[in-house]
């Protein structure tokens, strides 16, 4: 009895997690991700690491800021780091990745482990402003933070 419902809950959670991520990028391909509207931001960033492929793949998921009103500007930044090299990039001109922020912003810890899957959300009221990650070639992974800000209401 225990052993049939370990199962089903196994399965179930498989089953959920096929359903709900969608992985925005392949196996040693590149990633593009942009959010659907200019006035959201990335609030959810799922990414697990396979030690086969040495890769790691991404899922993304996007909310309304309710903030931003009138036009919104928006581009894209091109790449911002080499194949293995450190990312660390912050939006210019209290931008933020797909909309515009403004104060009370502070790092998170690493949100990964090494070779570690990570289903990171964004807190409610603040948005990504920054993206720091780290590769060790041992392992071939990278592990990330974000630089998080409130956003400003108006």
């Amino acid at each position: 009895m225990i052993s049939t419902k370990l199962t089903l809950l196994v399965l179930f959670s498989m089953l959920y997690w096929k359903i709900t991520v969608q992985w925005k990028n392949d196996w040693d391909r590149p990633l593009n991700f942009q959010c659907s509207s200019r006035k959201s931001s990335i609030h959810q960033i799922v990414s697990y690491h396979d030690n086969k492929m040495e890769d790691r793949r991404f899922d993304f998921n996007c909310r309304h800021v309710p903030s931003v009103v009138g036009p919104v500007s928006c581009s894209l930044s091109g790449y911002v780091n080499d194949f293995d090299a450190p990312v660390l990039y912050s939006c210019p001109n209290g931008g933020y990745i797909n909309g515009h922020c403004h104060r009370n912003c502070s790092w998170t810890n690493w949100v990964n482990d090494w070779d570690s899957y990570f289903n990171y959300f964004v807190p409610s009221g603040y948005v990504i402003r920054s993206v720091h990650s780290i590769h060790d070639n041992h392992r071939e992974d990278r592990r990330f933070q974000f630089e998080i800000c409130q956003i400003v209401k108006h």
